[in-house]
């Protein structure tokens, strides 16, 4: 009984536990993120420097292309009639996925223009081997020190960049980033590696010392609990599930964009944002109700079926090792 009590610890923290809080992070990441370029939308942008005294000018958004790199940390983009020094050493850096089809727009919230890629994260080191020209979205604090306009990050404004290829980046960042499976993070190999192998090792041990007992037998269908869904007949439901997850997380990703058109019409938006969403209906209100309710539907259905393969596969493969061992 001991063993079985060990195993079913184990299982729960490597499989569960871990990639679940891992989702957590991950869903909380992007949240954030989709929050700070949604706001992005209502900062005045550096379009012009008229010159003038040293002074910290406050939050502002930027949009540009890269122009040329100067020393360990500064990065000098060039906008419409201004070029900044970006101070990138702390900055969040995210590269949008290539647009292969026209952004989603207030004109088409369509499922086939959903993104599957979420968006990639570089480091300030990779940033530096990117060609100039590269097109860079920038939010951050701004000063004018020394007759140079700077961005960087604050406490308050910490500096967020976004590689792009598209003249849409608000609506295209908001509408992709997101996790494309929040079980699946960058906890969830290595706690799932972890937890089978040792999972294994004590199978091993008990077949070794109990023969071909029910417990070796438990043990051992817990060491294949993470392929286990990949086994037929479930793999089925597997495919099933992974299409009712896709469709939950279109439908969050047209609940943001719908939420950003009503967000830009209560604030005041900056002008190249003013127009955007004006052919959604007015009130926006019913379509994110339901797109939320939808999504969620879509999430228990993809939930229960995944659970009911599961289960099918788990009883098949233990009635297989009652077979061969």
């Amino acid at each position: 009984m001991i063993f079985i009590a060990s195993a079913i610890f184990i299982a729960l923290l490597s499989y569960f536990i871990i990639p679940g809080l891992g989702g957590f992070q991950a869903r909380s990441r992007w949240r954030r993120f989709r929050k700070r370029v949604r706001d992005s939308a209502l900062l005045p942008e550096v379009c012009f420097d008229g010159g003038g005294f040293d002074s910290s000018l406050g939050p502002h958004r930027f949009k540009g292309r890269i122009e040329a790199l100067q020393g360990n940390d500064s990065l000098w983009i060039r906008g419409e009639g201004v070029s900044i020094q970006a101070l990138m050493s702390d900055s969040e850096i995210y590269i949008l996925p290539p647009e292969s089809v026209s952004p989603p727009d207030a004109q088409a919230l369509e499922e086939e223009r959903f993104p599957e890629e979420t968006p990639g994260t570089l480091s300030w080191k990779q940033m530096t081997t990117l060609q100039e020209g590269y097109r860079v979205y920038l939010i951050g604090f701004l000063e004018r020190r020394d007759g140079v306009l700077r961005m960087f990050g604050s406490r308050e404004v910490p500096l967020l960049s976004i590689l792009h290829d598209s003249e849409d980046v608000i609506p295209r960042a908001v509408w992709s980033g997101r996790q494309k499976n929040e079980y699946w993070n960058s906890l969830t190999p290595w706690a799932l590696l972890a937890g089978s192998l040792a999972l294994f090792v004590m199978a091993s041990a008990v077949f070794r010392t109990y023969q071909a007992s029910l417990s070796a037998r438990l043990l051992l269908l817990l060491a294949l609990f993470p392929v286990i869904p990949f086994f037929p007949p479930g793999v089925a439901l597997f495919f099933v599930y992974l299409a009712n997850w896709r469709r939950a997380r279109f439908l969050r990703a047209e609940r943001d964009l719908l939420g950003l058109a009503a967000f830009l019409r209560a604030g005041d938006a900056t002008e190249d944002m003013a127009g955007w969403g004006d052919d959604l209906p007015r009130n926006t209100i019913p379509l994110i109700k339901s797109c939320r309710r939808r999504a969620l539907i879509s999430e228990l259905v993809a939930a229960l079926v995944f659970v009911l393969g599961f289960i099918m596969n788990s009883a098949l493969t233990l009635f297989i090792l009652y077979q061969v061992t």
